[in-house]
């Protein structure tokens, strides 16, 4: 049986300088355990067996870490502060009701399960075999999801991060080294030589521009770049080679970076002549490419003055007569009642995959281009969807945005979560009989 090591089973995002596991163990020091309450927080209390089973874990993880111990009498403050912590948090989600499900924690421990290459079963025997119970560790994780919830709740809306933060993230050398995206380019250069005209350099131009024309009607990038360009990757088809953004001419960078895979850019004018690149391929953390659908739809709800079969009957109507030819945006104006799209025909625009109700999803990925499906029910009425165009679409801008936006949260999370458990610890009642 693989043996699992304490800090590979436990999640990244449930290690925190507060949340210490509180696994069972063997106890090998002379403890006498006390069933006694050594501090009352607010409405409920620490036991001290509590307070000894976490410093045992504390002192198991430092000695198999060699770590220096502490005094104990240190150890033990700084235990009890943190079983403080929890408790208040604890508290705040069982006044606000805050559960954790089975199938959600199922599917936090299938997760902690799978980085340790094992199933959830093979899992649970391995904790049992090393002498831990799979029992008391799955409350751990229940409990340590709840704190995770009110903290998001209670820190969440504290953090703030304006369109000005992200730019500046993004456009600095950490957020470049962060966020680094690789390009693999082509490239051609009409070169103009010094001492012409001006007239000289606009016949250049439009030889260059014609350039751009005949790549757009699909002729090879390769045979054009070594028939025409005098940059030095010529020869070899105008291929750059995979760069980053910062490896590549300034001149070329926000070009490249804009341009979508498959697309050639515009003429770039510099000293050397005229510049035409293309984007063939690009990699790394943030490059996502996601099919998308683009749709429209008439929508017909039940209400209270029409029932379900009425409106079940008037969908069907609605559906014979766009059979019969008429207008699918006449008919979306007259009668769908989803606000967001009924004036523009009924059309949705560009959704990605998991952005509609799960049966709206699956007849429209059931449903050809140029298709108009058959009514459909989902959680918000009927529909008849007609499929207008789908594409794949690179998203990694979106996807290098959402990727800065996480870091700085994660950043100022931490940051006000540290400041909102001592304003907690402070506001809350507590009562420490370590010493009575």
């Amino acid at each position: 049986m693989k043996k699992i090591m304490p800090h590979k089973y436990a999640m990244k995002s449930l290690i925190s300088l507060f949340l210490l596991c509180s696994l069972s163990f063997n106890v090998n020091a002379k403890i006498e355990l006390l069933d006694r309450v050594i501090a009352v927080v607010d409405s409920g209390v620490i036991m001290e067996t509590q307070l000894n089973s976490r410093v045992q874990e504390v002192l198991r993880r430092l000695q198999t870490n060699k770590a220096e111990l502490p005094p104990l009498n240190l150890l033990e403050e700084q235990v009890l502060d943190r079983l403080i912590i929890e408790e208040i948090q604890m508290q705040i989600a069982d006044r606000a009701g805050i559960k954790i499900s089975d199938s959600e924690l199922n599917q936090t421990l299938s997760r902690i399960a799978s980085q340790n290459n094992l199933s959830l079963e093979e899992f649970r025997v391995a904790l049992e075999q090393e002498g831990d119970s799979y029992k008391t560790f799955r409350e751990t994780i229940k409990k340590e999801l709840i704190i995770q919830r009110v903290q998001r709740g209670k820190v969440g809306s504290r953090v703030d991060i304006s369109e000005q933060e992200l730019e500046n993230f993004i456009n600095s050398e950490e957020g470049r080294t962060e966020l680094a995206e690789q390009y693999n380019v082509q490239h051609i250069l009409i070169s103009v030589k010094g001492g012409l005209t001006e007239v000289e350099i606009e016949a250049i131009e439009e030889k260059a521009l014609e350039i751009i024309t005949r790549l757009e009607v699909g002729e090879s990038f390769e045979k054009l770049a070594a028939t025409y360009s005098a940059g030095q990757k010529a020869l070899e088809g105008g291929f750059l080679g995979w760069r980053t953004s910062a490896e590549l001419p300034t001149l070329f960078a926000k070009t490249v970076s804009s341009l979508k895979v498959g697309e050639t850019s515009e003429l770039i004018r510099s000293g050397a002549g005229f510049h035409i690149l293309r984007l063939n391929e690009k990699r790394g953390n943030t490059v996502k490419f996601m099919d998308q659908t683009l749709s429209r739809h008439i929508l017909v709800q039940p209400s209270e003055i029409r029932t379900e079969n009425q409106a079940e009957l008037l969908i069907n109507n609605i559906h014979k007569r766009l059979l019969a030819g008429e207008d699918f945006k006449q008919l979306a104006r007259q009668y769908s009642e989803d606000p967001g799209s009924k004036m523009d025909g009924g059309n949705l625009g560009w959704a990605n995959p998991g952005e509609y109700d799960p049966a709206f999803e699956k007849t429209l990925d059931a449903t050809k281009i140029g298709e108009i499906s058959k009514p459909v029910k989902s959680s918000f009425g009927w529909h008849i969807i007609e499929v207008l165009d789908r594409r794949n679409e690179d998203v990694s801008q979106e996807e290098q945005k959402n990727r800065a936006y996480q870091i700085i949260y994660e950043r100022k999370f931490e940051q006000e979560l540290e400041s909102t458990l001592i304003e907690l610890r402070a506001e809350a009642y507590v009562d420490i009989k370590l010493n009575s």
